[in-house]
């Protein structure tokens, strides 16, 4: 992944009307004081800092402007800023109050190159009245650090490291428990941080300090910035690898992630339908920080014992070029838990349902390998159909429009509707003639590999004609028929051939 972070040093203050150049400062009340809550840079230069109280702020600095914090503005404001980055990026987070960042890995060639596109990133600023300084990186939290203490541009991939370590620790923003901790062993820049070993920096200072100390040694920190919608964080469960080299250790953490996920989902009375199970890799030079695969079910489920197998087969193929630091498991796309009791039918269930089987085909061959049919306004029968993508918009219109049924019996029923007129289940692209004897005008044996057949049992005719302003005006008599125990869709024309069009399973 490719970041690009911008940093909007003003932003806060800017949205009110302010120049990076005037003193000022917005105040809010906090700790029984009104209290500095952003200053701009002109001010901060005069030794202004977030979190003064505003007595504090006019006695060292009498002519300093306090505006008081308008907090729903402010985030309405940040939203509009996110919205106009939609040309840039189709991910765009608000991490920071003063700060934006995007992944630009696939959008970046649109715009010449990483330079091109953060040069249009801050043209864009600047049309809204923002100064901005921004940086393109491998992590989102190294970009942070470069854009608000670095000079900005383009970090090439795999120099991370080398850019950070001059610059102080605070950089990363790292909590205040963490800070002094570090400082107290000598540890003050990024460099020293990434001079630590991972064993040690994990013990001493935790998942937050085993995390800044890979961003400083060039790699990336998941979870640092969520790209997931803020809604899904409940739709997601993770656990550290320790370094796994291979997909097989992985299945020992299963089950017991299935069960966290499907508890999750359990409180929100939702169920999986397609399910990224993701491995962040350790920081390795050439290889990609994270490697993920979707799997699909066939109908919406949160059971663990029927999704741990389909998870398995998934992992098979993945080659893992560096050992895996953590596995994160979520449900990118849910449906409302409505529940299925197999045996209400009286079909028996198969050893994989339909569901399932074309699920797990869409997973190996891809999203196109899969098709439904929708109606086409067309009398021909080869023509009176066209493929839409899987599953058909019309069944999710439909079902956006009314409420389905809950007994899963009367659902399936509806889908199973017969038509009046019998249509087969399989249609030839191209009708097959056929020799076919006729005993007053219906066809009575037919002319099979295996010699002539009797036909056992005939329905019809149903005749099919265009229209009549047709160039290419057509017409057939339709019957279907019974013959050595296979049901046909045969038809004739007015000149007597006879064609096999299709088969009923």
């Amino acid at each position: 992944m490719r970041v690009m972070v911008l940093s909007l040093p003003a932003f806060r203050l800017e949205r009110c009307g302010y120049e990076a150049d005037a003193v000022a400062g917005l105040i809010a009340e906090e700790k029984s004081a009104m209290r500095l809550q952003a200053v701009t840079p002109a001010a901060q230069a005069l030794g202004l800092r977030p979190f003064q109280t505003a007595t504090a702020a006019r006695a060292l600095v009498p002519e300093v402007e306090l505006v008081p914090w308008e907090e729903a503005e402010e985030a309405r404001d940040r939203q509009a800023l996110v919205r106009a980055c939609a040309e840039l990026s189709d991910r765009v987070r608000a991490p920071w109050p003063d700060g934006l960042v995007m992944d630009v890995t696939s959008t970046a060639r649109h715009f010449g190159g990483e330079a091109g596109v953060l040069g249009r990133a801050l043209e864009l600023m600047a049309s809204l009245g923002h100064q901005a300084r921004g940086v393109v990186a491998d992590d989102a939290t190294a970009a942070r650090a470069l854009s608000v203490w670095g000079g900005g541009g383009v970090v090439p991939p795999g120099e991370g490291a080398q850019a950070l370590a001059t610059l102080p620790l605070h950089a990363l923003e790292p909590s205040d428990g963490v800070r002094e901790a570090l400082r107290a062993v000598g540890v003050v820049t990024v460099g020293a941080l990434a001079a630590l070993t991972a064993s040690s920096v994990a013990t001493r200072f935790g998942e937050e300090g085993a995390l800044l100390h890979a961003v400083a040694r060039g790699g990336c920190a998941p979870g640092l910035v969520d790209w997931a919608e803020p809604e899904s964080a409940e739709r997601r469960v993770r656990v550290a690898m320790g370094g796994a080299t291979s997909t097989l250790q992985l299945h020992f953490v299963l089950p017991g992630l299935l069960s966290q996920l499907s508890q999750r989902l359990g409180r929100r009375g939702e169920a999986v339908v397609r399910l990224r199970v993701a491995m962040h890799l350790e920081p390795t030079k050439g290889v990609p920080p994270v490697v993920a695969v979707s799997v699909r079910v066939g109908r919406p489920t949160r059971s663990p014992r029927a999704l741990e197998p389909l998870v398995r087969m998934r992992l098979e193929g993945v080659q893992l070029q560096a050992p895996v630091d953590e596995l994160v498991l979520e449900a990118v796309e849910v449906a409302a838990e409505q529940g299925w009791q197999p045996g209400l039918t009286d079909r028996t269930e198969a050893t994989e349902p339909l569901p399932d089987l074309l699920a797990r085909l869409a997973d190996h061959l891809g999203d196109d390998a899969l098709f439904g049919a929708s109606l086409a306004d067309a009398w021909r029968p080869e023509t009176s159909w066209r493929p839409v993508p899987w599953p058909p918009t019309r069944l999710v219109a439909r079902a956006a429009r009314q409420r389905l049924p809950d007994d899963p019996v009367e659902l399936q029923q509806q889908h199973e509707r017969i038509d009046e007129l019998p249509r087969p289940s399989l249609l030839m692209a191209k009708p097959t003639p056929l020799e076919v004897r006729v005993h007053d005008g219906a066809p009575c044996s037919v002319r099979t590999e295996r010699g002539w057949q009797q036909v056992q049992r005939r329905v019809g005719p149903e005749r099919l004609r265009s229209e009549w302003w047709s160039d290419d005006y057509w017409s057939r008599d339709y019957w279907v028929v019974r013959v050595d125990g296979i049901v046909q869709w045969l038809f004739v024309t007015p000149e007597g051939h006879w064609f096999l069009h299709g088969l009923f399973d």
